[in-house]
């Protein structure tokens, strides 16, 4: 946001503009409607593997064709399609959605996303070729048995590569034709000889044929199509962003640590690929990639903290599976000088091990190409305070390498999408970017997965359940994401229409776990995960099972359901006395560590008489630190929520301003240039690359900034801005852009007084905090300063 003050003598700022719009390239697409009559799911018909052993063979990704002729002038053109696990599509040897990674992954046993492609411009006059190449995805993974038990074979609707295609013609003269997938279409193994997300790709490219994509070639040695059962769930137009490069950037250096092996350094961690230029070549020649996210030190690569599912000794994954699943690309050259990205995986790394290569690359020939899901962003901050400023950048590079059509939890090891790490940042990536149609495909997995009943862990759902509740439920305080997901689109973005279509759900959810419990004290949770003092499960899934009966009462009223409100506002009571009977004395919640207090305290189930009490404990559970946190997942989450609510901002600013242990300051001095999985660190276990730390970034823009939707907003109807000059900050700007318009707010101190510009979009009110007089007002649309 660029912001100009006016003249020294008038002593007021003007906001001069706004962000630069910077949303990401996306391919050209449209979301509609197919009538797939005709069309066929098709494969190349080869059967899956008879052992698990067999799957860790050479199994080439298959290619497929259809030439079409096209006469007289055509109107326009669009492709349906759906290519499982992950597919490639090629018009006339043209890309039909470049540098993308799609579909996005759903429940296929529910729901399979399709994709609508614009490919007028593609379409030449007399013969076209449509053709794909299918990749496995999550559609067909490898049955490694992540941390020796779970195969996602077992839980996940699975098979072969398979498409479904349509594609829809019309002529000037308004006649229409479709091309769509059937067993006309002819098959071909192709030089991708094998491809998994986890462990990365084998391309063999001498196998590759030259023009197969292009009218003209001689396809008679390709096979047919083979009919194919496909996925039972039902084909829906694809509404969330796809997946696709959001940014790239050239390498900042290439060592040699041992003679030749060479590591290139891309500057920073983040999920996608890398573009590497391989020079030179001949035919035959294999050159070997190994990713990671930190070095040895000897300088080579450390690839451990990204293995799959810790599989890291001989037997732990599973008949087959590599004894250290970490991630790779072989390339086997096809001679001359070559290029190589991967095409059906992505890897979490910063560095990238090359072996193989006759001579040196230089950092201009490696360029790292960041996948994200293509969000548009909606949210700057920026202040006087450089760590501040480093932690937001450090935050939004985690966020985005963890938005690969689901919101993950780590882009390397595991790659799913937990309800836990989605709760507790997810006001953060609102804050940042416009999340509306992902969260909504996100509440839809979810949805999809709870056929029983019971919510999952994750969503898509891969196998991991939880003790003492019932079918495939995760425990809740990972399953409370969908609540809370559902409550920050309503103030975000007014999505009432979701809680309508998930209401039934949320509320037989909490019935089960009602009358699984009727003591209503829930005695298994993961818990505060990775909190250096852990509250006792029991406490923390007790206070989320609080927070589901509430947010479901609160759902109620706006549905007009007065009845199942007073309901569940009244079983939110129940919890909450028999909370306050196990947990609670005075002001102390259970032992009166900082995550006990934080719970409590942020869940409201503290009586209004021993507040007062608990918070004096609070902040001297803080003190006993030092002000650093010894909180995790979700107790760091509620310490900046109720220091804010509770106007110790400056104790908050002071713990993100640590750069001991624990901090993000730590972190970051540390080199991390994403957020850790833990406080420590680690150079063997824990991603380095994790949001559920980020939570840190909400604050920065709720009480830095000073800029959040009120409690009770619907759609940012309502705005509170209260900006605080902690930790030494003297100025902060920063915008949010909400369905309204943009939110905007400068603030500076000059002289000691603090100075503010803010803009509030029609349809909208503000009440703002002037500090200097220590006072709220009220401020419409338009733009104000004082």
């Amino acid at each position: 946001m660029n912001v100009r003050w006016a003249g020294a003598a008038a002593g007021t700022l003007v906001l001069a503009g706004c962000m630069s719009g910077g949303r990401p390239v996306v391919p050209r697409e449209t979301t509609t409607a197919c009538d797939w009559t005709g069309a066929a799911w098709i494969g190349d018909g080869r059967p899956l593997p008879a052992t698990d052993a067999d799957f860790y063979a050479d199994d080439p990704a298959p290619q497929f064709r259809r030439a079409f002729a096209v006469d007289g002038r055509v109107r326009s053109a669009r492709l349906h399609i759906a290519g499982l696990g992950l597919y490639e599509a090629h018009l006339n040897g043209r890309p039909v959605a470049p540098d993308t990674l799609l579909p996005l992954w759903t429940p296929f046993g529910r729901r399979v996303l399709f994709d609508t492609h614009d490919v007028t411009p593609l379409l030449n006059g007399g013969t076209n070729v449509l053709a794909v190449t299918l990749g496995n995805g999550w559609w067909n993974p490898l049955p490694m048995r992540m941390w020796g038990r779970f195969n996602l074979r077992d839980t996940l609707a699975v098979g072969r590569p398979c498409l479904i295609a349509v594609l829809e013609i019309v002529r000037a003269d308004g006649r229409t034709e479709r091309i769509v997938s059937d067993t006309s279409w002819r098959t071909a193994p192709g030089p991708i000889l094998r491809n998994s997300l986890y462990l990365g790709e084998v391309v063999d490219a001498r196998r590759a044929t030259p023009g197969w994509r292009e009218a003209g070639f001689d396809d008679a040695a390709w096979t047919p199509a083979a009919s194919a059962s496909g996925p039972a769930g039902a084909l829906v137009p694809r509404d969330a962003p796809p997946v696709a490069v959001r940014e790239s950037w050239p390498a900042r250096s290439v060592r040699e640590p041992m003679p030749g092996v060479y590591v290139v350094d891309l500057g920073r961690n983040f999920a996608g690929w890398a573009r590497i230029r391989l020079g030179p070549g001949k035919a035959g020649e294999t050159v070997k990639f190994l990713y990671g996210e930190l070095l040895h030190t000897n300088g080579t690569v450390n690839g451990m903290t990204a293995v799959c599912g810790q599989i890291k000794r001989p037997g732990v994954g599973g008949p087959g599976a590599p004894a250290v699943a970490d991630q790779r690309d072989v390339y086997v050259r096809a001679g001359g000088d070559e290029t190589y990205t991967p095409r059906f995986t992505w890897h979490g790394f910063r560095y990238v091990q090359i072996e193989g290569l006759a001579r040196a690359p230089a950092p201009a020939d490696v360029t790292a190409l960041a996948l994200a899901s293509a969000v548009p962003e909606a949210g700057s901050f920026e202040c006087s305070n450089p760590l501040f400023n480093d932690i937001h950048r450090v935050c939004r590079d985690t966020f985005l390498g963890n938005l690969l059509g689901v919101q993950s939890d780590c882009p390397a090891r595991e790659r799913f999408g937990y309800g836990a790490d989605i709760a507790v940042s997810a006001e953060a990536y609102l804050l940042n970017f416009d999340m509306r149609s992902f969260y909504a495909k996100t509440l839809q997995d979810f949805a999809d997965e709870a056929a029983d009943g019971w919510f999952t862990e994750t969503a898509p759902f891969v196998g991991i359940a939880a003790r003492g509740f019932g079918g495939r439920s995760g425990p809740i305080g990972w399953t409370v994401g969908v609540p809370v997901l559902l409550g920050e689109l309503v103030r975000y973005h007014g999505d009432r229409d979701l809680v309508a279509r998930h209401y039934d759900a949320c509320a037989r959810y909490v019935d089960l776990v009602a009358a699984k419990h009727p003591d209503l004290v829930i005695p298994h949770c993961i818990g505060d995960h990775e909190a250096l003092e852990k509250a006792p499960e029991s406490l923390t899934a007790t206070a989320h099972f609080h927070e589901w009966a509430r947010r479901v009462a609160e759902f109620a009223t706006i549905l007009g359901r007065d009845a199942d409100a007073r309901r569940y506002a009244d079983l939110a009571n129940r919890i909450g006395a028999a909370f306050r009977a196990k947990f609670v004395a005075g002001g102390r919640i259970g032992q009166g560590r900082q995550g006990e207090q934080a719970f409590g305290l942020y869940h409201r189930l503290v009586p209004d008489a021993d507040r007062a009490a608990a918070l004096e404990l609070l902040a001297q559970a803080l003190a006993a630190k030092d002000g650093g946190p010894s909180t995790g997942i979700y107790g760091t989450r509620y310490l900046f929520e109720i220091l804010a609510a509770e106007g110790m901002d400056d104790r908050a600013g002071a713990m993100v301003s640590r750069r001991e242990f624990p901090g993000w300051g730590f972190m970051l001095d540390r080199g991390a240039t994403t957020l850790w999985e833990n406080w420590k660190g680690s150079d063997n276990t824990f991603s380095q690359n994790h949001p559920m730390f980020g939570s840190v970034d909400a604050w920065l823009f709720k009480s830095v900034l000073g800029l959040a939707p009120a409690e009770d907003a619907v759609g940012f109807d309502r705005i509170v801005i209260r900006p605080n000059a902690v930790a030494g900050v003297t100025w902060a700007r920063g915008e949010h852009r909400t369905a309204r318009g943009p939110v905007r707010v400068e603030w500076r101190l000059d002289d000691g007084r603090m100075r503010l510009a803010v803009e509030i979009p029609p349809g909208s009110t503000a009440r703002v905090w002037l500090a200097d007089r220590k006072a709220w007002v009220t401020a419409g649309p338009g733009r104000h300063s004082w």
